[in-house]
């Protein structure tokens, strides 16, 4: 009894407050994305299983499958992602688990589960609101001519040399033609709502070799390839930047892009982000919490890599991709749904009218305001290694204004016209600019009701205590 009481308290503390703060529900603008290896997250049908040895041998695949992606939808969108990004489903080679070793364009792997499986994983995730982009390989089987020189970051050469496949060549007319159509096949069969692709061919523009009426996402697989076409192109030396940024303290954060660009600190041809924290020997987890901050910002789509939040490590193949662990520590879990409710409920800082300024980016510190046509919000990174303090002038529009934070609580009033924002070592605050209207209506009424209820059941127990006295007594 005790327990559901208080569980009951703490709902309506937490709704209060969550509604005191709320300036708009509207869902993200941008696309903020999971990135799941199909076979390493979860093995939910055994009956699939191809490929799978008995010594768990990490170049083999471990089972996971479209029916192991589905229950954990909810769990995706909890931590403030919108849509999920698969790695190639097409039927492949039985030794290869990446899925990049295709044998038949036109088939579903048998490993991940059959047609009906698939579309039931889409369908449950647009339920959830969540969209569903699938990786296209470009391995030349048959029907294709190969590139003579693809590039390649160490990573994939060191895959693509185990799978001894060569990489499709896309400014070929024929190939454009035929892979066009495949592409334009799969998407018709399944009602998916975006392609990618890793880059391995330098000058692509996709709008030679793939449909016009689905969303692209390109991945520079090295520094040296461009592409265009696409709806949006990540940039590996900004991945690359952004990885060793968060990695470490006291380095000078990369400025949002204002390209839209999409924006991620790890691929599945890359190390793990966490790997540059333990070679630092820093905590991972709050490196992670500082990333994911910045991803979240961000005005254009991001991406992170399953096991990110479980603090995945490694730097070559295939100890990238080890099977995702969900009973491992929550503490980056539970972060990463508290700040999404906090993003999602301020979904106005991703509208297209909102305009962004840098008020500093030096040395790890990265303050940057948001001006939208409601509320102005500020986000202050301290990725440093000391407690920073930084002082703004009031301005004339921020007359009987507080810097109200939402994701610490940090409360900042005016001092002498200005306002001093303090902020601990390895922490991230955003807060929004709103007027200062005294003790909060909503928050006094809650706690009212709380102490009303909680006087109820003193006295309720106050009076059973009573009762049960009596009949010992009179025992």
């Amino acid at each position: 009894m005790m327990k559901r009481i208080l569980a009951f308290i703490s709902m309506i503390l937490a709704v209060s407050l969550i509604s005191s703060n709320t300036v708009s529900a509207e869902e993200n603008t941008y696309d903020r994305i999971y990135m799941i290896t199909v076979d390493r997250f979860l093995n939910n049908n055994s009956s699939n299983d191809v490929g799978v040895t008995a010594d768990r041998d990490p170049y083999n695949p471990y089972g996971g499958d479209f029916n192991g992606v589905s229950p954990y939808l909810e769990y995706i969108k909890d931590m403030g992602f919108n849509t999920v990004m698969l790695s190639p489903v097409m039927e492949r080679a039985e030794d290869d688990y990446l899925g990049y070793d295709v044998t038949d364009y036109g088939a579903l792997s048998e490993a991940y589960g059959s047609p009906e499986d698939f579309q039931a994983l889409i369908d449950e995730a647009h339920e959830l609101d969540l969209k569903v982009v699938v990786d296209m390989p470009a391995v030349a089987t048959d029907d294709y001519t190969a590139l003579e020189e693809p590039v390649f970051n160490d990573i994939q050469s060191d895959y693509y040399e185990d799978i001894d496949r060569e990489i499709i060549n896309l400014q070929n007319p024929d190939n454009q033609k035929t892979y066009r159509a495949m592409v334009q096949n799969f998407i018709d069969t399944y009602n998916i709502d975006g392609i990618s692709m890793f880059i391995n061919q330098n000058g692509l523009d996709a709008s030679e070799f793939l449909p016009e009426d689905i969303k692209t996402y390109g991945i520079l697989s090295t520094s040296e390839l461009s592409a265009e076409g696409f709806d949006t192109v990540a940039s590996e030396n900004f991945r690359a930047n952004l990885a060793d940024t968060y990695g470490g303290l006291d380095k000078e954060i990369p400025e949002f892009p204002k390209d839209e660009q999409l924006i991620m600190a790890d691929h599945w041809f890359s190390e793990r982000v966490t790997y540059h924290a333990a070679e630092q020997n820093m905590f991972p987890g709050t490196r992670i919490q500082q990333l994911a901050n910045y991803l979240y910002a961000y005005r254009g789509p991001s991406a992170m890599t399953y096991g990110t939040e479980v603090a995945f490590n490694g730097n070559s193949y295939p100890e990238i991709h080890p099977q995702m662990n969900f009973r491992s520590d929550k503490e980056v879990v539970e972060y990463l749904e508290n700040i999404a409710v906090v993003y999602r409920n301020h979904a106005i800082m991703q509208e297209p009218e909102t305009e962004t300024e840098t008020l500093l980016n030096e040395d790890g510190q990265y303050i940057v305001r948001y001006y939208t046509d409601d509320v102005d919000y500020i986000l202050n990174v301290n990725n440093t290694t000391e407690t920073q303090s930084v002082t703004f002038d009031q301005s004339a529009k921020e007359e009987g204004k507080v810097y109200s934070g939402m994701l610490i609580g940090d409360m900042i009033r005016p001092y002498d016209n200005s306002y001093i924002v303090v902020l601990d070592r390895e922490e991230t605050e955003l807060y929004s600019v709103i007027d200062e209207t005294g003790f909060n209506n909503g928050y006094l009424y809650s706690a009212i009701l709380v102490f009303g209820i909680f006087a109820v059941f003193v006295w309720v127990a106050a009076r059973r205590s009573k009762k049960k006295a009596k009949r010992m007594n009179e025992q």
